[in-house]
Order: C-alpha cells, then structure tokens, then sequence
C-alpha cells in the first residue's frame, strides 16, 4: 500500500490548475462582497454625501447581483469535486479514503469553530456537518444521484410552504427565525468589546447562521451542489479539455436562458403575491433559482475564457490564490473584523459599501501578491498544511519546497467553501 502522503509510482503529482483558478474567481468574489457587508455587520455612515449614498446603493446592488449566492455555489460545488478527487487518487494508492474524509471534515469544524467565535458568518463548520453525506452519496450511481440532485436543489420544503400558502387558506408560512439571533448579536458588533463579541458569537452568532441558512435553502442547496461536483469529477471534465468546452457552452446558454426567464419572474413578484410570509419565501425560491443560473453563467465563462481566449493568461494568476483558499479565506476576517466591528477600528461608522469595496479589492493584491509569493516557496498554505497534517496526523508531510524532490501532491484537496452566508 501506497503511503497516504507520497504520490504513487508513475502517477502525476501535478494539480489541476483550472479547479484552483475557478475557486480563485469565487474567493475574489467573497471577499469584495464581504467588503460590501462589513463582514456580516451591515451597519454604515448614517449620513453621507447625497452623491455617495447613490453610489453605496448601486455598489451594493451590483455585488449583490454578481456575487450573492454565485461564489458560495461555485465553492460547494467544488467541495463536492474536490471529494471525488481525494477518493480516487487515493483509491489509485490502495487506499479507501472515506473514513480518513469524516475525520478531515471534523479537523475542518474545529478549524471553523475557531474561527467563527470571531467572526459568525464563517461557513467552514457547514461545510463540515454538510460534507457527511458525501460518504454515502459517492457509493450511489450517477443516474441516483442526479434524481436526488434535482430534487435538493428543487427546494422541497420552500416549495410545499408556497405551495400551501397558495392553496389553504390561512396558512401562513412560519417566520425567518434567524433574525431574532442577529438582532441580538448586532448591538454588540456596534458597540461590544472583544470578549462580549467572542461571547455572542459563540452561541447566538451560530445559532443565526445555522437559521439563516435553514431558512433560505442553502443547506438542500449546498447538499445538492456538493451532488454536482461528484459527477463532475465522475466525468472527468476537469481533466478533460475538449468535454470541459462542451459542457461549458451548454452551461453558459443554459444558464443565459434561465436567468433571463427567472429575472422577469422575480420583478413580477410584487404584483403576483400581496406583501408578507408568502411573498418572502417566493422571493427566495426565485433568487435561489436565479443564482443557480447566474452560477452556471459564472463557471461556463469562465471555462471558456480560461481555455478559448487570452484572458486566460490573466485568469491563471489566480491559481495560487485558489490553492490557499482556506488560509486567504480565514485571514479575511482576520483582519477586517477588527477594523470594521466596535471592539477594534470601528470604521463600519466612517466607510460605506464604495470606499469598502475599493478597501476590499486593494486587499485581494495584497493576498494574491503574497500567495504566489508563498507557493514559490512552500508546498502548501499555512492553513492547509495544518489541515493536512492534523488529517494525517502527523507532521512528517513536506512544507518548504526543496529544489531536490518535487512537491508531494495529492490533487486539489484543500478546499473551502467559504463566503458569508449571505454570500
């Protein structure tokens, strides 16, 4: 048997570029829209500048447009690939990954429960508890697996409340059950110190997290992407140019059309449905619909661009960033939650969502500047490392890159998934 660390003989130890560069696309997303949100604390000047008010507000309308539940899409989509990928070269060594998966899955919750007393919108723990299922999902058919696919990413629960409230008179779908938990932590955001936001974010932040997506179907709809990735990476289409073209111009039209149709659906809304339960939950069945499409639009370009087009020398100087995603994405909050939130800089008072999206953007050149830097020299990101490390448990697996041995390498297994969760 193959060692877990070590690539077999004869077999490629190279990533797949691609993968890294689109999850790249994705963080970059993020971030900027967690620049917009002050990273979960939408609090802002109460008073600027009339020509800066129009400005946050078609800033804030614009990242919410582009990157609103597209990037997190792409991200668990990924997870799903990315799991496939660890079983197979793992398989190809001799190895059954499965059980060694749910314990990497429960480094990664620890990973981000740490993280999450700082900052409550941290996804990682989700994606954690989400990631079980693949276990069982790997071992149906892709015939399987598509039904249960569509049939998570159909939103079941959501569409039997709307479809009640349309048809029995009386019934009212039941309240987000979110907001009381934000409202409470809000206040301590505005006004807390560090231990008193440390001390909210322990419970109340995670329990409104974990509402916040119970409510608006991200979990069907992150288990249902995670589905998607799997059969990608049953395909091969990642590794394969000539089918990855193809599946993406189908994407890209596909994905076109839909949102077209689902656009005008969600501007006739308001005058289909009277104001109340019943219309905020149609709401969020057609923006959930409607980010899916945005995504397929997001992931087919891309493909195209990176593959067809010039563009795709610059999209490749976002592979490194791709590749220390767990580490660019912690170390976002890291540093903008003390700058935004009361216990440190407090500058949610003084920067509205333009001046943050630009402060947002000059910090994606710092990080990506620093991550080819980083790569240059190390095999792995410092929280990737780790993440392997403590997978493996043992720290014997190469860190600093030795112009003598070529860097170990399992494939591009150190994902995340990481946005907010209203990303």
């Amino acid at each position: 048997m193959k060692s877990p660390i070590e690539p077999a003989a004869g077999q490629s130890s190279s990533r797949i570029d691609l993968i890294d560069a689109l999850r790249g696309s994705a963080l970059l997303g993020i971030l900027l829209l967690h620049s917009v949100e002050h990273f979960d604390f939408l609090r802002y000047p109460p008073f600027p500048p009339e020509w800066l008010r129009a400005a946050d507000q078609q800033v804030r309308d614009a990242a919410f447009f582009l990157f609103g539940g597209k990037a997190y899409a792409i991200f668990a989509m990924m997870f799903g690939l990315s799991f496939f990928l660890i079983l197979d070269r793992s398989a190809a060594r001799g190895m059954d990954f499965r059980w060694r998966f749910l314990w990497r899955l429960a480094v990664l919750a620890f990973i981000g429960f740490a993280h999450g007393i700082l900052y409550c919108g941290d996804i990682l723990t989700i994606l954690a508890v989400l990631g079980v299922p693949l276990v069982v999902f790997h071992r149906l058919g892709n015939r399987a697996l598509g039904w249960i696919s569509a049939l998570l990413l159909l939103q079941i629960p959501l569409l039997w409340q709307l479809g009640r409230f349309l048809l029995a008179p009386g019934y009212v779908p039941p309240p987000s059950h979110s907001g009381p938990y934000y409202g409470a932590i809000y206040p301590v955001f505005a006004n807390g110190g560090f231990l008193e936001l440390c001390r909210a974010n322990l419970v109340q932040g995670q329990l409104g997290k974990w509402w916040w997506m119970i409510d608006n179907g991200r979990c069907t709809e992150m288990l249902g992407l995670f589905a998607w990735g799997l059969m990608l990476g049953r395909r091969r289409i990642f590794e394969n140019q000539a089918a990855g073209v193809r599946l993406a111009k189908k994407a890209l039209v596909t994905g076109a059309l839909a949102f077209a149709a689902l656009y005008w659906v969600q501007q006739h809304l308001g005058g289909w449905l009277p104001r109340g339960p019943g219309l905020r939950v149609a709401r969020i069945l057609a923006d959930s619909y409607g980010d899916l499409a945005q995504m397929l639009v997001w992931a087919g370009g891309f493909v195209l661009l990176y593959h067809l087009t010039r563009a795709g020398t610059v999209l490749r100087l976002l592979i490194p960033y791709g590749r220390m995603s767990l580490t660019c994405y912690v170390t976002q909050a890291v540093f903008w939650v003390p700058v935004y939130y009361n216990f440190g800089l407090g500058l949610f008072r003084h920067l509205g969502q333009s001046y943050s999206i630009l402060a947002g953007a000059v910090f994606f050149g710092g990080q990506l500047a620093a991550a080819h830097w980083w790569l240059k020299r190390f095999h792995y990101g410092p929280l990737e490392w780790l993440w392997r490390c403590a997978t493996f448990l043992t720290f014997q697996i190469p860190f600093r890159k030795r112009s003598e041995a070529p860097p170990p390498d399992a494939g591009p297994v150190d994902i995340i998934r990481p946005e907010s969760i209203r990303a």
